[in-house]
């Protein structure tokens, strides 16, 4: 575009000189985007004056200027001086982008309530129809793109400002979108967003009280709706109206009767109506309805409920029916659209049954009218009490409050007051305005114990200022019979307080409520034998804990028995604590009245059962995934976590969608309680398994329910309790003997033990390998081209079937490229793309204890591998640091591999041996195997002096600390610190740190 073209387009010349063949490059009323190539327009808002940015945009480089009021005087660059530049504005970024909307059919939707239920269902309809359809509104901004990708983009507000909206609209002419719905609201109808804009349909849904802290009062706000039917639409185009609604004034019949000399579609119950709906009937569970017009009659059947979604599915009709869609693609369309995100939408976690628990919808109504129309619908269909829980935005029209807390308190039973959107007002300012209201209807105001009482609640209302406490209470401790209605914030995914915004999920606040730990909940869990012990408080607890010293007031503690502690000694320290219930083996004198008490025939199981239920009551919204192996599980799991965490950030979901295994939590009870954490919020959970005997794998398995399941290696380790590499097979195969049938394999094609497991039960498979020997199995992962770097990684090819991507993986040592592999193929199996692994696994970095790279503050740089060790993994770890720095001294201090039974000692004398063969210039051992380590390594031709045992860690560093103090080891080498877990062989480099500053070791 030309800066000369845009006279002709504002129809006006500029002040100040015009360069003939300067070319435009942004359109642009935001003076920080300014610059050579840009035009900046000067918008008169509500806060700030564009006009007081001119000097600023010039200093910038702009290239002209647009302004009601051009500054004398003005002769540094043209400026347009125009009556509005609002319209200005719309339509110079029309004619910017080349006037896309003219490419398509544009539909718009105005009204207070009901503007996104339509566009979702008239996408449906249009989507039968073969169309390929863009929506610009109050959820977000999509879009089918020429590939079949849905383009998915933020909704910061409603209809977006003319830049952004044009621009969507080019990007969807591009796209080859056919049909635009566009919801307008009244702000961007008096900002004149729309300017450049004809519109082939116009829907009007209905009128209300809102957004009169911006509009003088109703009137002028139905007067600003009404301009997109005089100022926006094309003269051929048809307007679509709502009328019927009961309202203080019949704003749709209003419109309906000054729009009646053009193309005009009538909505409603009325008989008059171009589109009416008859036989209308509605449940919990959905609407039917026979929908009337010229062209016939047609049923519908939708899971959408109430009066007002049957006005929503007419409107959408008639729309269509404006664009000439016949009636029974109409029918289809509307009737597959069973869910709009955040309007009377129904939430259940997935494995909940419905008989246990209340229905409970969370909606978007924000008006009193809104709130009205969803409760009197939910009010017919309540077989038990109507539950509302609503509050009311800060810094918007603070009149509405009390109407809301009027209609909440006039129609539902019990009323939970909170917070909304409180930005910069004080939110029990904002809930105290709307008290009032709810004091005018038959509530009193009560406490919880009263409303959620076990036997005969009462009616009433409370006030709870934390949004999410109010919404869990009330699902937590409502009744099966009970319908609960969560109001105000819909599909939104954030809370405003003061000028923060942080993520905030009413629909993710549902389904923790309705998971929340309850006696209900508990004895399902466990089966156990439930004893109330008295009358108590209502029963509605925190946390499973196993542990008195971290338990937290309203935990449930769970007594568990071994070998070396009994829990139940420490029932009294748990009710100090103040636990809310105990689950145990043995019902002794409890000192406690009311406080319930679960007994069980085994707590250890109980422990797991309750894991086990929570992961059923989440079902299929997250992915389990259960990793088992000899070697390596932690590296991949957080590989596998640093993949998860890139790609659903990259999709906008929560920042918690990851849970994993916390440190060595992979046991009967660490796994439990990992599995315990799981919440809405998450995605995926990534559980690592680990043992000491048979059976503990299938347990585990049991427990987690996994949908992925990944044997990572088989090796030597653990024989103490398996025998022998056999039986440790066996015992890692005993997840994928677990798994169920349509879970996924995932596969080691290098590993012939695993392959075997596989074999011996089969199932979806997604297979891995690095090895030439691997990849001839053909798996889907593969990686190829390794190049190693030492210290610095590897640079590597990952190939997920015919994709390929090439990259640098930052872990050191060719286990840590298989280590990589592994995680690329669970993430595969998960659905996550190739670039996501790509660049999880490129960004991510080596953790506490495994190859963590550290330097003692006398310059050694050290390798910390001391979490644990077997054969392989010592073989691995030495192999790897025997890559780093060619010119440097490399020193192992190494401790016993453990669980290694009859095969320890010569375990032990091969690790000497291999450490002599790279050529590593100090051994350092301790442990009972120490002699077998010297050994090996004197037998493959170590010096004697090279070669040192230690009792323990202390000795071993004071031995260390000499050789560097006496200059012997310097800043340039490297110390791999490597034992098992029973070893604690990090101690060594604390020991080392302490000598050379004291001061860590005080206090």
């Amino acid at each position: 575009m030309q800066l000369v073209e845009l006279a002709g387009i504002l129809g006006t010349s500029p002040l100040g000189s015009l360069s003939q063949d300067a070319g435009i490059g942004l359109i642009t009323s935001d003076s920080r985007q300014a610059g050579p190539g840009t035009v900046f327009v000067a918008l008169a808002g509500a806060v700030r004056d564009g006009h007081d940015y001119i000097a600023a945009a010039i200093d910038r480089g702009c290239l002209a200027v647009v302004a009601e009021r051009c500054p004398e005087p003005f002769t540094e660059i043209p400026c347009f001086q125009v009556a509005d530049t609002h319209q200005a504005l719309g339509e110079l970024t029309a004619a910017f982008y080349d006037r896309p909307a003219d490419k398509m059919r544009m539909i718009a939707l105005t009204g207070t309530n009901g503007k996104t239920t339509t566009s979702w269902l008239l996408e449906g309809i249009l989507k039968k129809t073969g169309c390929r359809v863009g929506v610009i509104g109050t959820v977000n901004y999509r879009y089918e793109s020429g590939d079949g990708r849905v383009i998915v983009r933020s909704a910061p507000l409603t209809t977006p400002d003319p830049v952004v909206l044009q621009g969507l609209l080019r990007e969807m002419a591009d796209a080859g979108v056919t049909h635009v719905i566009v919801e307008a609201s009244s702000h961007a109808l008096a900002q004149k967003r729309l300017a450049g804009i004809h519109f082939d349909v116009a829907v009007f849904t209905n009128l209300s009280r809102d957004h009169l802290d911006y509009h003088r009062d109703m009137e002028e706000y139905f007067t600003t709706k009404k301009k997109l039917f005089i100022d926006y639409m094309k003269p051929s185009g048809s307007a679509v109206v709502v009328t019927g609604i009961a309202e203080e004034d019949d704003y749709g019949r209003r419109l309906a009767d000054d729009l009646a000399d053009g193309d005009l579609i009538t909505v409603g119950f009325d008989e008059k109506c171009s589109l009416r709906a008859v036989a209308c009937r509605q449940s919990l569970q959905g609407v039917g309805m026979v929908i009337q017009s010229l062209a016939g009659r047609y049923e519908i059947n939708s899971a959408l409920t109430g009066r007002y979604n049957m006005l929503n599915m007419l409107a959408a009709a008639g729309a269509a029916t404006a664009l000439s869609v016949p009636k029974e693609q109409i029918r289809a369309g509307l009737v597959a659209v069973d869910r709009v995100p955040g309007r009377l939408e129904r939430i259940i976690p997935p494995g909940l049954p419905e008989k246990d628990a209340p229905v409970v919808f969370v909606d978007y109504a924000h008006t009193p009218a809104g709130l009205e129309n969803v409760l009197t619908t939910l009010k017919d269909l309540t077989d038990g009490r109507l539950i509302c829980v609503f509050g009311c935005g800060g810094d918007r029209d603070t009149g509405k409050r009390a109407l809301m807390g009027e209609v909440a308190g006039a129609i539902a039973d019990v009323v939970l007051l909170t917070s909304d959107n409180p930005r910069t007002e004080n939110p029990l300012d904002i809930i105290a305005q709307a008290v009032p209201g709810l004091q005018r209807t038959k509530l009193e105001e009560r406490r919880i114990e009263e409303l959620f009482a076990s036997n005969n609640p009462q009616t009433g209302f409370m006030t709870v200022e934390d949004r999410a406490t109010a919404i869990r209470q009330a699902c937590a401790l409502a009744t099966p019979d009970d319908v609960i209605l969560i109001a105000g914030k819909g599909h939104e995914q954030y809370q405003i307080v003061g000028r923060e915004k942080s993520y905030f999920d009413d629909r993710m606040q549902v389904k923790n409520g309705l998971t929340a730990w309850t006696i209900p909940h508990l004895v399902r869990a466990t089966g156990g034998e439930w004893r109330s012990n008295g009358s108590g408080p209502i029963s509605l607890y925190g946390k499973i804990s196993t542990d008195t010293r971290t338990l937290q007031p309203g935990d449930v503690f769970v007594a568990l028995k071994g070998e070396n502690f009994d829990g139940h000694a420490f029932i009294q320290q748990a009710i100090a604590a103040g636990a809310g219930a105990l689950i145990v083996e043995e019902l002794a004198e409890i000192d406690a009245p009311g406080l319930p008490v679960i007994r069980v025939g085994d707590t250890l199981r109980a422990l797991g059962d309750l894991a086990a239920y929570r992961r059923r009551l989440f079902g299929s919204s997250v992915k389990v995934i259960a990793l088992t192996g000899s070697s390596g599980k932690t590296t991949i799991k957080e590989m596998m976590a640093a993949i998860c965490n890139r790609f659903y950030a990259t999709s906008g979901i929560a920042p918690s969608a990851v849970l994993k295994t916390r440190g060595n939590f992979n046991n009967l009870i660490g796994l439990p309680l990992t599995l315990l954490e799981l919440g809405a919020e998450h995605e995926v959970a990534i559980l690592e398994m680990g043992m000491n005997r048979p059976g503990e794998i299938a347990r585990l398995t049991e427990i987690a329910g996994p949908d992925i399941g990944c044997i990572n290696n088989v090796q030597a380790a653990h024989l103490q309790g398996l025998g022998d590499i056999n039986g440790v097979a066996a015992a890692k195969g005993e997840l994928f003997a677990g798994l169920s049938g349509d879970a996924v394999f995932v596969v080691n094609d290098d590993d012939p033990l695993v392959v075997r497991q596989y074999r011996k039960y089969g199932g979806r498979k997604v297979g891995f390998a690095v090895t030439g020997a691997g990849r001839r199995r053909r798996p889907v992962i593969r990686i190829t081209r390794i190049v190693g770097l030492g210290e610095q990684g590897s640079r590597i090819t990952l190939q997920v079937g015919d994709w390929k991507k090439r990259f640098i993986l930052s872990a050191p040592g060719m286990h840590n490229v298989a280590n990589a592999a592994a995680a690329a193929a669970m993430a595969h199996a998960a659905g996550i793309d190739g670039e996501s692994i790509a660049a999880g696994l490129a960004g991510f970095s080596n953790i506490d204890k495994r190859m963590e790279f550290a330097r003692v503050p006398g310059g050694l740089r050290v390798i910390n591998d001391s979490y644990n060790a077997n054969p392989s993994s010592m073989d691995a770890a030495l192999r790897t640091m025997a890559t780093f720095s060619p010119d440097s001294r490399r020193i192992a201090a190494l401790g016993d591999m453990l669980e290694l039974g009859d095969e320890a000692c010569a375990c032990h004398r091969r690790i000497g041996r291999l450490a002599a063969e790279l050529g590593y210039d100090l051994l350092a051992v301790t442990g009972d195997y120490r002699q077998e380590v010297v050994a090996g390594a004197r037998e493959a031709g170590m010096a004697k002096e090279q070669v040192m045992g230690f009792i323990d860690t202390v000795a071993m560093a004071d031995w260390l600390y000499h050789l560097m103090i006496s200059g012997r080891l310097g800043e340039e080498d490297w110390l791999l610190i490597k034992g098992s877990r029973g070893m604690r062989m990090e101690r060594l480099l604390d020991e080392l740190q302490n000598r050379f500053d004291p001061s860590r070791n005080r206090g």
